[in-house]
């Protein structure tokens, strides 16, 4: 059952229109379609995922045809993962997720899929992501949807025309909000019939009427590829420019004065000292040297002028792309991010280097020389990114294979990282089959590695054996739960569970995406309850480190949230059975109460309200209810407050864990202040935006101030908090020393 719907990303890649990813949604028609489709156009332009997505349509371009023949994706090794697994990403969120409360699962397709071979009942909805300056989308009917007006078949639909197959717009209610979410629409294009004919060619495609976005003075001029960098300096070149930066007579005489200037600044016999000097007083000096550097990027022969004049081109820049300079060696590079590095340089694109290894990454991102010495010691600790790196806050490193998953987890865990493999982790299709994917932790200095949730259902609220005296949670009887998150309700006693953060988490990042959390989870239009982990996988993805308080950001999922599908797959092994949390690493923990009872009087009157409530069932069946009816325990959110924890060396003293306990703006002053001296500024505007986003939160939300918090913590992080069921006790493993621990799905969901 559902009403079925596939979405599809397309872009001209080398003259030709091509399928880049392909998505399938259970339940998505009507308004809810229009609002997904809204979430992702405003992913695909949003400014901070601009880059990467560039960088995989370049790596799209490189491609043979071989590569985009569906008959043969299935038997080439190079398309059994998913081949722009950014752009996928992007998809997903977009497509599964948002902060009001919404969360639905996605399945990933072949890339490949046509666009009417997907189990389907209510359209599918297409993505052009040719120029991102103008992300296309559309609407599109195969074969007679399930809705209550027809439309044309095999034609691009608005928003509009899809929304009026299933509402009377005029007679719609109001709480739905239909024509505001269509004035989202206004001046948005859809995606032109010649595209689907060339993505899709087999496909009878028809005109549609022309929408007033779309009119003839509105659409853009070209073929439909993205600009190129003359159009737009510094975006990754897709295709050589039609017009040659060679001097040309239409160019004005400043315009061809200009351009001798640069042939003679970049003549390598020269020393471009002099020249520079005078050139600088020139107002596009700067933009054109820029320009041209990007246009000869891939011949540029590397030299010390050379590197002169990238510095001084890309010394203003916030996103520094160095993917395009391939003749340039890692001692080069190297010098040129020393250069940048402390300036207006926040984040660095070194993809696309097929021959990149860890020691050349080591010594490019820590600035030192390249002898084999000093590039052991760059990797030895973490630490050494972390002094050298100055203002970067974010690495992309998309398609660079030498480079492995673990070297991200052990070095680059205080940075926002898009990595090809880390973000193929929670996604690749293969794991369906059964294939174990091997556990990753993220270590390093006052790295947060864990989430844990304990989960006190409204029936476990009202149960008085699980209370003291004084009204509070008597912790002694919390155990590790083997089943989803939010079954605590079927079984007695209090249970809790903890999930490896799989993914890079630097400070900033941590902070939005637990306030992100918290405002989903509190949202009065939450709706099933039991996906809350997959939309925690989303809640910290869709943060930034270079960009506060950007929602549409997106980075890396992560595996142990967003597979944590047990419903569909019995043989899913968990990755959180009662681990340790290592000196000087931090967890955070949320404590989830689904009615507040805070007194004897108070649980008295709760258990008969629930006696009355549920009838004949009788009070002690309901405490028996299967853990599918507990669901709807947690529907009345009463408290959700969270704490950061780190784990101290235990005393001499005593066998007991100790833990620093501390709020988020404890939490931001004592790592920043640890990982360098001068982030002042940075602790002061992190606490200055948590404070003001505090002010959000309902009553009963917020910091865990209750006196018991250690008592929490020793009790999960101790061998009597560990409980497999019937099996036998064991001591808690420690991830740290032994990340073995596999878990395998068999199938993938989004």
């Amino acid at each position: 059952m559902g009403q079925r719907h596939q979405l599809f990303v397309i872009a001209r890649i080398n003259g030709r229109y091509r399928q880049l990813c392909a998505i399938h949604h259970q339940w998505l028609y009507g308004h809810t379609a229009l609002r997904r489709c809204r979430d992702t156009l405003n992913i695909f332009e949003n400014a901070t995922n601009r880059m990467p997505l560039q960088q995989e349509l370049t790596i799209a371009a490189k491609q043979d045809d071989d590569f985009w023949d569906a008959a043969d994706s299935y038997r080439t090794e190079k398309n059994s993962h998913i081949p722009f697994p950014f752009i996928m990403t992007c998809l997903i969120v977009g497509a599964s997720f948002n902060l009001d409360g919404y969360f639905h699962g996605v399945l990933v397709e072949p890339f490949y899929m046509a666009y009417d071979q997907g189990d389907n009942n209510n359209g599918i909805t297409i993505f052009d992501i040719t120029n991102l300056d103008n992300v296309r989308y559309c609407f599109v009917d195969f074969y007679g949807m399930e809705s209550k007006r027809e439309v044309d078949l095999m034609t691009p639909l608005s928003a509009r025309t899809y929304l009026e197959a299933e509402y009377e717009l005029d007679k719609v209610d109001e709480e739905v909000g239909l024509l505001p979410l269509l004035d989202t629409f206004k001046g948005r294009h859809l995606v032109t019939t010649s595209a689907l004919s060339d993505t899709w060619p087999d496909g009878e495609w028809q005109d549609g009427p022309v929408e007033e976005a779309d009119s003839p003075a509105n659409i853009s001029s070209g073929d439909g590829t993205a600009a190129t960098a003359d159009e737009n300096p510094g975006r990754i070149q897709l295709k050589e420019p039609a017009a040659s930066v060679q001097k040309d007579k239409t160019k004005s005489l400043r315009d061809q004065s200009m351009d001798s200037l640069l042939d003679l600044l970049l003549d390598p016999s020269q020393d471009p000292s002099a020249l520079m000097a005078e050139a600088e007083i020139l107002t596009d000096f700067v933009p054109k040297l820029r320009r041209r550097l990007y246009h000869q990027a891939a011949t540029l022969p590397p030299s010390a002028s050379h590197l002169i004049l990238l510095e001084k081109a890309l010394q203003q820049d916030l996103n520094v792309d160095l993917s395009p300079f391939k003749l340039f060696s890692v001692g080069h590079l190297s010098k040129l991010v020393a250069k940048l590095r402390n300036g207006t340089m926040r984040s660095v694109n070194l993809s696309d280097m097929p021959d990149l290894t860890e020691d050349d990454l080591a010594l490019i991102l820590g600035g030192h020389s390249t002898s084999t010495k000093q590039a052991e010691g760059v990797i030895a600790s973490s630490g050494n990114f972390i002094k050298t790196m100055g203002n970067v806050a974010s690495i992309i490193l998309l398609d660079t294979p030498k480079i492995s998953v673990d070297f991200v987890a052990a070095h680059l865990g205080h940075y926002d990282v898009w990595h090809s493999q880390l973000l193929r982790r929670p996604l690749n299709t293969s794991h369906r089959y059964g294939e174990e994917l091997p556990a990753l932790q993220f270590s390093g200095p006052n790295t947060v590695s864990q989430l844990v949730w304990v989960g006190i259902s409204s029936m476990q609220s009202c149960d008085s054996k699980l209370r003291m005296p004084n009204g509070k949670i008597d912790w002694s009887d919390l155990k590790y739960s083997v089943e989803a998150s939010s079954r605590f309700s079927g079984n007695p006693g209090l249970k809790y569970r903890n999930y490896l953060l799989d993914v890079p988490l630097p400070v900033a990042k941590t902070a939005h995406g637990l306030r992100r959390l918290m405002q989903y989870l509190t949202s009065p239009k939450l709706g099933w309850f039991e996906d809350w982990p997959k939309a925690a996988a989303r809640c910290f993805a869709t943060t930034s480190a270079v960009e506060e308080g950007v929602s549409s950001s997106v980075g890396p999922l992560s595996s142990t949230f967003n597979l944590d599908n047990d419903r569909h797959s019995d043989n899913f092994v968990q990755l959180g059975k009662g681990m340790y949390l290592k000196p000087g690493q931090w967890a955070i923990v949320l404590i989830h109460e689904a009615y507040d009872a805070k007194n004897q009087a108070a649980l008295d009157k709760r258990e008969l309200e629930a006696v009355n409530m549920f009838g004949p069932r009788g009070q002690e069946e309901m405490k028996q209810w299967p853990a599918e009816d507990g669901v709807r325990a947690f529907k009345p959110l009463k408290r959700l407050r969270y704490a950061f924890a780190k784990a101290l060396p235990q005393s001499e003293s005593s066998n007991q864990q100790r833990f620093h306990i501390t709020d988020v703006p404890g939490y931001v002053k004592h790592v920043l202040a640890e990982t360098s001296k001068d982030r002042s500024a940075e602790i002061e505007r992190l606490c200055a935006w948590w404070e003001k986003a505090s002010l959000g939160f309902g009553e009963g939300t917020g910091y865990y101030e209750d006196d018991d918090r250690a008592g929490i913590l020793q009790r999960i992080y101790s061998d009597e908090g560990f409980d497999m069921g019937s099996s036998t006790k064991s001591r808690p493993i420690d991830p740290f020393e032994d990340i073995t621990k596999m878990m395998s799905l068999s199938r993938t969901e989004g």
